[in-house]
């Protein structure tokens, strides 16, 4: 009997009504491997019974990756051992036990396996709302202007996979594929505008200008002349659009930018009026309590 531990010798007797060796290994129940060392003598081929010794290679267990398998050899170390099969390792790699140890009885090697590679991840750019206010858009309106549009940029990652499972990604760099878009939104700060009616884009015009509310400048128009420029012409106490009285008049007029004006100018008594509003003599005309809510 061979006296390694490693590399048993057995001894099996096949009968001499099988004429090779696998006949005879089958009838025994024995498994011979292609790694082990046999011996038949006579040769079974003589069917006259044959002592069959059998030196058996080395059994290592090595899991690779979470993959297990049996290899057979006649090599000393695991350095050998990977040679003869082929079994590298790679840039971070590593085995237990190492490469310079001796394989024994039950031994088992344990390679990780650990791989870095760089993949490239689209990601969206969100875009900014840019807020710009407009004395043309009622106040608390809004509208966009420029709808806004998503960029794009290409992330680069380092993933490192340890026997196939990812462990970690590490940005390493970004590249903006596509510049986003901003949306600009306005914001409106103007008055409420008038929708129809009379001297409508000159009522709009004196809202705009002093910021009052251009829908209640046209009621309060309506409600004391009907929108008649001429209106209390040429008797009347009380004169023009909005019903002014000829000593009052010269002197708001001027005030508000329109001196020498006739009482009867359309353009003249909406800019004053709009002036006088917004200057303290809302009391002289009692119908603006019932149209400033216009």
């Amino acid at each position: 009997m061979n006296s390694d531990p490693l590399h048993p010798t057995e001894i099996y007797y096949g009968r001499s009504n099988f004429s090779t060796l696998e006949e005879m290994a089958n009838d025994l129940g024995i498994n011979i491997y292609s790694e082990d060392k046999t011996m038949a003598f006579p040769a079974p081929e003589l069917k006259i019974g044959s002592k069959i010794t059998l030196e058996r290679a080395l059994p290592v267990e090595v899991t690779d990756a979470k993959i297990t398998k049996i290899y057979r050899t006649w090599q000393k170390t695991v350095s050998e051992l990977f040679k003869e099969n082929q079994i590298e390792l790679l840039g971070q790699d590593t085995v237990d036990p190492s490469l310079a140890t001796w394989l024994r009885k039950d031994i088992k090697i344990k390679i990780t396996r650990v791989a870095e590679v760089e993949v490239i991840e689209k990601e969206p750019i969100n875009y900014i709302i840019v807020k710009r206010t407009s004395i043309d858009l009622e106040k608390g309106q809004t509208k966009i202007d420029t709808k806004g549009v998503k960029g794009e940029k290409e992330v680069i990652y380092v993933i490192k996979r340890v026997d196939g499972v990812e462990v970690s990604k590490t940005r390493k760099s970004e590249v903006i594929a596509k510049k986003p878009v901003n949306e600009i939104l306005i914001v409106g700060i103007g008055p409420k505008y008038a929708k129809s009616g009379p001297y409508k884009d000159t009522i709009n015009a004196a809202a705009r200008s002093y910021l009052i509310n251009g829908t209640a400048l046209m009621c309060l128009m309506l409600r004391e002349s009907g929108g008649t420029s001429d209106a209390g012409w040429p008797d009347g106490q009380y004169k023009g659009l909005f019903q002014y009285e000829e000593e009052f008049w010269n002197g708001i007029s001027a005030r508000a930018g329109f001196s020498g004006a006739s009482i009867y100018n359309a353009e003249a008594q909406i800019f004053t009026t709009a002036y006088a509003l917004t200057h303290g003599y809302t009391g002289r005309w009692p119908p603006w309590g019932g149209c400033r809510d216009k």
